[in-house]
């Protein structure tokens, strides 16, 4: 028990009186027992999940859908024009998604529908071994470059260049459940729904493959940080060459575009021994690798040549390195293509 004395001062119609009253206040005492029996899974509202058996192996496919719809993703009547974005490497940045779309949504009313692409989960945010077969696209003459150890020896146990097979999972397994079963309703007739798609490093491969493969699978494309030197240039001298050569405008409908972001390289940062350790020193030996910006740069001139493209924006993200830009890439492209399209 404690014991808490204070002085209160009534004040009435004829007198003032003051007294001093005593309080023994009984403190609360829980145990961590009790209030770990009360916890519960933390939810976030009007999303879902269910794990997709493809072609490509087994997925899990995380879709929210905005905060004004019913739990079984009815809109309101007369509702703004509905988004689906597409993310690849979901265990990463799904809910990151989630959370900026419906940020967007709270000042803008924008409707967006996310959807992530992720692999079944583990102790690590990213797939290492599905990944790199999955974001990779085939090259030309079915060679790639090794990845080396530390010492020397290359990594032989890595697979490469099934991009074209993982588009084919999302197209022709994911995507018809998403927009036919779960939002057929909104899907069934509406050319107005916009589809877009982002990836991060080798997702910013992946992407820009899908743009080059298959042009008219989304209205946008989202690409952050993609490592386009991969494979000594593979994808600029086969993929990009081949879209650049094709029809113009895109055949069957309205052109695509593209939404290019990236971060600060090395020489933009201060010149840190990453042996030494430190945040900082982090930030700095994970700088984007020093062909990013001259390769953007000569990716736009030569996709702007083409004509083959709606739109195309691009934005340097100062003072993010190659993996912070991940997150600022998602949040300026989500912008751009959510409002600025």
């Amino acid at each position: 028990m404690h014991k808490y004395t204070r002085r209160i001062v009534a004040i009435g119609s004829t007198y003032t009186r003051a007294f001093h009253q005593t309080l023994r206040i009984r403190p609360l005492r829980r145990t961590m027992t009790q209030m770990s029996s009360n916890l519960q899974q933390a939810e976030l509202p009007n999303t879902c999940q269910y794990t997709a058996k493809t072609r490509q192996g087994d997925y899990v496919v995380q879709i929210a859908w905005p905060l004004s719809w019913t739990e079984d993703r009815k809109p309101r009547k007369n509702d703004a024009s509905t988004s689906i974005l597409y993310l690849v490497d979901g265990n990463a940045y799904f809910f990151t998604a989630v959370d900026v779309s419906r940020r967007i949504d709270f000042t803008n009313n924008t409707k967006t529908i996310v959807v992530g692409i992720s692999y079944p989960p583990s102790e690590y945010v990213y797939d290492l071994y599905r990944r790199g077969p999955d974001l990779t696209p085939p090259s030309e003459d079915g060679q790639y470059e090794p990845i080396y150890y530390d010492n020397g020896e290359p990594q032989t146990h890595l697979k490469w260049g099934e991009a074209d097979n993982f588009l084919a999972a999302i197209q022709h397994d994911i995507m018809p459940f998403v927009e036919k079963s779960l939002f057929g309703h909104l899907f069934n007739g509406d050319k107005s729904i916009r589809r877009g798609l982002f990836g991060h490093s080798y997702g910013g491969l992946f992407s820009l493959n899908a743009l080059y493969t298959k042009p008219m699978l989304f209205d946008a494309i989202i690409a952050a940080s993609p490592t386009i030197w991969w494979n000594k240039d593979s994808i600029v001298n086969f993929q990009e060459k081949n879209f650049r050569a094709g029809a113009h405008p895109v055949p069957g409908g309205s052109s695509p575009s593209l939404i290019l972001t990236w971060g600060s390289g090395k020489a933009e940062f201060p010149d840190k021994d990453c042996a030494e350790g430190g945040a900082w020193n982090r930030h700095h030996c994970d700088a984007e690798e020093d062909p990013m910006e001259e390769s953007m740069s000569g990716l736009v001139g030569r996709l702007r040549d083409s004509g083959r493209l709606k739109n195309i924006w691009t934005w340097k993200l100062q003072s993010e390195d190659h993996g912070s830009a991940a997150v600022a890439g998602l949040q300026r492209g989500m912008w751009q293509f959510l409002l600025g399209l």
